[in-house]
């Protein structure tokens, strides 16, 4: 790995991603959440070499098929509600998001060249910055109809009102989806104008030397 004297700009931009998401603060108002990072290793020392590997190697998102770097999640919802003042009222919601994170490790950085490592910092920055993107979309998503669950009433006794309140998460959290996919199908084709793509592509379209 490069010394802290000669990084590149770029990781010390990848630094500063990683210490922001670090510093999320880990619950809001009923929604907490856990991240674990996977690694999907890529072995290879020139940009065609890892382009390659990670084309025909990819990791595959359970939702939305190959992928470069993904996040999965799973979610738990708990709740009980009670009556008081004549309504009944939502008590103690919490939302629990579990997200698992999977970036490209390239297992040969180490013998990179310095030109060829620096195109794949700045390609892990941007992938890196795009997963965390997309969990921060969930968050912000999150905090909004976790909050407007948790204020969810209905008529003394409560009957029906559970089965009101999933059925509002389920409606929400749908479109918390849509919303992640919209942003990834705007900024997941960024990655093909990325230097360690195009260098890839312009040697695998060179004529081979003779």
């Amino acid at each position: 790995m490069a010394s802290k004297q000669c990084m590149p700009g770029v990781l010390r931009a990848f630094a500063t991603i990683l210490a922001i998401a670090l510093a999320w603060p880990a619950a809001a108002a009923g929604l907490s959440y856990t991240t674990v990072y996977r690694d999907h290793a890529v072995p290879g020392t020139t940009p065609e070499a890892v382009w390659q590997y990670m084309v025909m190697h990819p990791i595959m998102d359970p939702d939305d098929g190959p992928a470069l770097a993904n996040i999965t999640h799973e979610h738990t919802l708990t709740f009980t509600t009670a009556t008081g003042g004549g309504a009944c009222m939502v008590r103690d919601l919490s939302f629990t998001w579990h997200f698992v994170i999977t970036l490209p490790k390239a297992t040969d950085r180490a013998r990179m060249s310095p030109a060829t490592g620096s195109l794949w910092d700045e390609f892990l920055a941007k992938v890196t910055w795009h997963e965390m993107r997309r969990r921060a979309i969930f968050l912000d998503c999150g905090k909004a109809f976790v909050a407007a669950a948790a204020k969810i009433t209905g008529p003394a006794g409560c009957e029906g009102v559970e089965r009101k309140v999933r059925r509002f998460v389920d409606a929400q959290y749908d479109l918390c989806m849509k919303t992640q996919r919209d942003f990834g199908h705007e900024d997941s084709p960024l990655v093909a104008k990325l230097g360690l793509v195009t260098a890839a592509e312009a040697a695998m379209k060179a004529p081979a030397a003779h």
